[in-house]
Order: C-alpha cells, then sequence, then structure tokens
C-alpha cells in the first residue's frame, strides 16, 4: 500500500526523505528537464528565501516522482498553517 504524504511536507524534507543532495536534485532536474538550477538556488526556496519559478517547481516534483501541486502551495495556506501551529502552542 501507497503511503500517502501530507499536503504540507516542507520539500526539503521530501528532497531528504529521497536520499539527495541539493546537487543531486538540480542534476536531476538539468538531465529529466532541461532546466539548469543551480543547488544553491534549491536551497534557497527550500528555506523561502526565493520562490521557485512554477516551470521549476513541476520540474522539481517530477524529479521527486510527486505531483506537482504537492510543490506549489500557496503562500497564505502555509502561513496559516504555521499560525494554527503557534495557536495551539499557546493554548497548551
Amino acid at each position: 500500500m501507497k503511503r500517502k504524504l501530507s499536503p504540507l511536507i516542507p520539500i526539503r524534507a521530501l528532497r531528504e526523505a529521497y536520499a539527495l543532495t541539493s546537487v543531486d536534485l538540480a542534476e536531476r532536474i538539468r538531465a529529466e528537464s532541461g532546466i539548469d538550477v543551480h543547488p544553491d538556488h534549491i536551497l534557497n526556496v527550500e528555506l523561502g528565501h526565493q520562490e521557485g519559478s512554477r516551470r521549476l517547481m513541476t520540474a522539481w516534483a517530477n524529479a521527486l516522482r510527486i505531483k506537482p501541486i504537492d510543490v506549489h502551495r500557496p503562500r497564505d495556506l502555509r502561513e496559516r498553517f504555521v499560525a494554527g501551529d503557534e495557536a495551539e502552542a499557546g493554548a497548551a
């Protein structure tokens, strides 16, 4: 049975779950999609310092063998999720 992933798993955790470094992922994206991405850009996107283009994020998802929707998350959804965690922590 295939385990479903939560839609809010950080993309860095997904990459690490596949035992890929940012260099490995950049090489896989380049080989499979023809997109030249620097490993530092991957890390910056993962950390939220930069945003990846839709084209890059689709190639990223394909390289991780997941659905593109799993890496296309609206910022406001992530912010609501984080705010909910903070509210729960304050109530505990």
